[in-house]
């Protein structure tokens, strides 16, 4: 039974709650440097992380907003709920400037506004557009599987040697890539339980697929805490998440199909804004280059 003003209620909380569960993880990293210290996790800093309060804390609230955003998708169009998310990068924002006890820049209202403006477009015009059934082609969602992690290999590259006020983006963007990714084999693996036993073979190895995205994805995101601002981090999630996962279901499950042109047209530069909006939040951000990020 739908509920659209509930749904849009607890997607409005969900979105608090990983804003706010992003910003305690961001702060329980913090406590597991030092100062002058390289900022990069490591085995034993995993460890001191795992045991950090704050960051159990921020994990819970975490989990908390994903389930209140299921139980939205659940009571209401995923067309309505998904553009909701987008109000974590705002929340994150007036959450670390009071933290912090400054004022966010006009740049950085500018970037928030053109992610929020680019991806509620793109996921509206996605939603309208796309097919509801799945095509399930094993060689092709193994393909793109293996390009996204490829991207995600390359953005982790530039988040360890790349300058350093482009680490975080690039480091939230690779896991990001592998968010998103899971989002999609979790749809495919849906569709192959719906399927019966035709492929189960592909249904655990896609099982297992997304669980390592999620591993290996929190791992990333958890060294873009470490290499600049949570709000950073919030904002590339909530931009290409949904942007991976949107382009799978549409290029590689057959999604696409009944997309006009003018409708890709709009997707193509709605998704460009989005992303702009994200790299240049890394830019417009006063704490990205100071020295406890190097």
């Amino acid at each position: 039974m739908q509920n659209i003003p509930l749904a849009i209620a607890l997607g409005v909380l969900a979105s608090m709650g990983f804003a706010l569960g992003a910003t305690l993880q961001h702060s329980g990293v913090d406590r597991i440097f030092t100062p002058g210290s390289d900022r990069h996790l490591n085995a034993h800093r995993v460890g001191q992380m795992l045991r950090t309060p704050i960051w159990l804390l921020g994990t819970a609230l975490i989990l908390a907003g994903a389930g209140l955003h299921l139980i939205g998708v659940m009571l209401a169009p995923v067309t309505v709920i998904q553009p909701v998310g987008i109000l974590a990068v705002p929340f994150a924002v007036l959450l670390a400037a009071r933290k912090n006890h400054t004022r966010p820049t006009g740049g950085m209202w500018l970037a928030i506004g053109m992610a929020v403006v680019g991806i509620v477009t793109f996921t509206l015009l996605s939603s309208r557009t796309a097919a509801t059934d799945t095509v399930i082609d094993l060689p092709l969602i193994l393909g793109a599987s293996l390009v996204i992690w490829v991207g995600a290999g390359v953005c982790g590259a530039f988040g360890v040697r790349g300058p350093h006020g482009f680490r975080c983006l690039a480091w939230a963007t690779a896991g990001a890539f592998l968010y998103g990714l899971a989002t999609a084999l979790m749809k495919t693996s849906i569709e192959l339980y719906r399927q019966g036993g035709e492929n189960p073979h592909m249904f655990w190895v896609t099982v297992a697929g997304l669980v390592a995205c999620y591993a290996v994805g929190a791992w990333l995101i958890q060294q873009a805490y470490a290499a600049g601002p949570a709000e950073i981090v919030v904002g590339s999630m909530t931009v290409i998440d949904p942007l991976i996962a949107v382009a799978f279901g549409i290029m590689v499950l057959g999604e696409g199909r009944g997309i006009d042109p003018l409708s890709a047209v709009g997707m193509i530069l709605m998704g460009a804004l989005a992303a702009w909006g994200a790299s240049l939040l890394s830019q417009f951000h006063p704490d990205v280059t100071k020295a406890e990020y190097a």
